[in-house]
């Protein structure tokens, strides 16, 4: 049978694992957007977060849409009409990253497919990163404190 204190790590080690799952959200998704309608697509950022995300629209005729993003800082960045579009960019401001896709142009309906990706920073580094550094440090001062106790017993 296990010590207690091995249970206790082995216990500790999979809590971190299991909540470090969830650091980057990474999304793909398919929108449709009704002809003669504006779609808009809202993704919370905090600030220093880095975004990527591209999208692709299909269509019977033409599948082309305009197409602008308002950035959590209010500027508006106006793209005009296409059918495809990639990008990265990092947010200065907390807030709300609004993807503009208008279809009031067309006469049939478009269909997006549209992946994003968000990875959140802390001091300088990726989330997921600093946790794996975090919990490295953790394991060496678990592994120093028992290195240290079996001196002294």
């Amino acid at each position: 049978m296990m010590p207690i204190r091995q249970l206790c790590c082995l216990l500790l080690i999979f809590c971190l694992l299991v909540g470090c799952t969830g650091i980057v959200h990474a999304i793909a998704e398919s929108l449709n957007v009704e002809s003669g309608k504006e779609f808009v697509y809202k993704i919370n950022l905090d600030s220093g977060d880095r975004v990527q995300f591209s999208f692709v629209t299909t269509g019977q005729a033409s599948s082309k849409l305009c197409f602008s993003i308002t950035f959590p800082n209010s500027t508006v960045a106006n793209l005009g009409e296409t059918d495809q579009f990639s990008t990265s960019f990092t947010s200065n401001a907390k807030g709300t990253c609004e993807l503009h896709f208008d279809n009031t142009n067309s006469s049939e309906a478009s269909l997006i497919a549209l992946d994003y990706e968000v990875q959140h920073y802390i001091l300088g580094m990726p989330e997921m990163i600093f946790v794996l550094v975090v919990i490295a440090v953790l394991l060496m001062v678990v592994v120093t404190g028992y290195i240290i106790m079996g001196k002294y017993s």
